[in-house]
């Protein structure tokens, strides 16, 4: 009996060894053809992230950044431009961001995160799906990879005259 349970153990092995090596080309030829267009496998339409105001002179503005590749900034107080402005930025790095944001599960964070500090600069996500929009408010209380987060969002917020300003 365990000569014949061996057997079946290394015919096994050998079977799934065959299908790992052959999963391995396909995704070799995969990765060749699809270079040239990145595909939205997150789910989201649009990411904004914004920063609210202090007791002091802490930047009050939002960046929203959409499936398409367009880019909002709206600035309140504080800042350089007082305004919304627009800009149309690459589809594919709209979509990176969002494959990338949606490894972090953005629709499990908690509503809302218990701030410590009244008087800190804070920032907020609304993440819009096709059918609901999950925020996730006070996200500088929240784990520390949303500050990181919150960084990126701003490198796409870094207006310039190259942006249309929106009436």
């Amino acid at each position: 009996m365990p000569r014949h349970t061996f057997k079946v153990l290394l015919f096994l092995s050998i079977i799934f060894s065959f299908a790992g090596v052959q999963a391995m080309h396909k995704g070799k030829k995969k990765q060749k053809t699809a270079s040239a267009a990145v595909t939205n496998k997150s789910g989201l339409k649009s990411v904004l992230m914004g920063r609210s105001a202090c007791f002091g002179t802490c930047p009050v503005y939002s960046v929203e950044v959409f499936e398409n590749g367009m880019v909002r900034y709206i600035g309140k107080s504080h800042v350089e431009r007082v305004g919304t402005y627009e800009k149309m930025g690459s589809k594919n790095d709209a979509v990176n961001l969002f494959n990338d944001f949606a490894v972090i599960r953005p629709d499990t964070l908690h509503r809302i995160y218990k701030q410590k500090i009244a008087d800190l600069p804070g920032f907020y996500f609304f993440i819009s799906y096709a059918d609901s929009v999950h925020k996730v408010l006070n996200a500088d209380a929240g784990p520390e990879f949303l500050r990181d987060w919150a960084k990126r969002f701003d490198t796409f917020g870094n207006v310039d005259d190259s942006w249309k300003k929106v009436e």
